[in-house]
């Protein structure tokens, strides 16, 4: 049979368990809310929380503690319908790359524009990244005729082909605050196997009914928790309060 913890040890393993879930309950929360924000932003992906218990070796022993890892749900979102030409959309797994100001970045909004001088650019005004480019685009020209391998063409021309690529492992991505996803210099993407969607966009993958319904059982576990927390707190002041 495991020794008994002294009554004020206990206290204290209480209130910091309490913290720890409360700590928990605040990221599962931010969590939900950022998923709210971005129901209707175009490709966003939603992220998901979950809290496990770890136990750490310490020089006195073995210390059990919980955990909340953040990650992302790169589940495909619907199609929708558009009509724009230069609206695309990815069916599948990978992402459009893009020219960022310091190197390639990764995107599934694919709410493009052409600019005056005929680059093809994202809502940021950075230039789409291409596989190959066999062509120029007139920017008064036919409109644009893209496949779903992300090939393009003006009329007769070929322009050449969208650089669309994948990650195996999409956990080594970040993103900024901008919404576009980067990977670490050593990751190098590979190719992908999405579809190409003209005239279309991806909606985001959260939605509102299912957020609200978590949002609501977060704040629910959270206040138990800080009921509980308030509890043993003062059950620990009785405990030190001097006669």
């Amino acid at each position: 049979m495991a020794p008994r913890l002294p009554f004020r040890c206990s206290v204290n393993v209480g209130l910091y368990r309490s913290a720890v879930a409360m700590a928990a309950q605040q990221r599962r929360l931010d969590s939900v809310s950022a998923n709210l924000a971005n129901v209707g932003t175009v490709g966003y992906k939603r992220g998901v929380t979950a809290s496990h218990e770890v136990e750490v070796e310490r020089p006195r022993g073995k210390v059990r503690g919980v955990t909340t890892l953040a990650e992302v749900d790169f589940q495909q979102g619907n199609l929708q319908r558009t009509g724009r030409d230069l609206d695309l959309a990815l069916h599948g797994d990978g992402f459009f790359a893009v020219e960022g100001p310091e190197g390639e970045v990764y995107t599934r909004d694919g709410t493009f524009h052409m600019t005056e001088a005929g680059a093809l650019v994202s809502e940021d005004g950075f230039s789409l990244a291409w596989e190959q480019l066999s062509g120029v685009i007139d920017p008064v020209g036919l409109p644009l005729v893209i496949d779903e391998a992300g090939n393009i063409r003006q009329g007769i021309q070929d322009v050449g082909r969208l650089r669309v690529v994948d990650f195996p492992d999409k956990s080594v991505l970040t993103k900024d605050r901008n919404g576009f996803w980067s990977a670490p210099r050593a990751i190098q993407p590979g190719p992908s196997d999405a579809r190409v969607h003209q005239y279309s966009l991806e909606e985001s993958n959260a939605n509102a009914m299912e957020e609200m319904v978590d949002m609501i059982s977060v704040q629910r576990s959270f206040e138990v928790v800080a009921r509980a927390f308030e509890a043993i707190n003062q059950t620990y002041e009785r405990l030190t309060r001097p006669f």
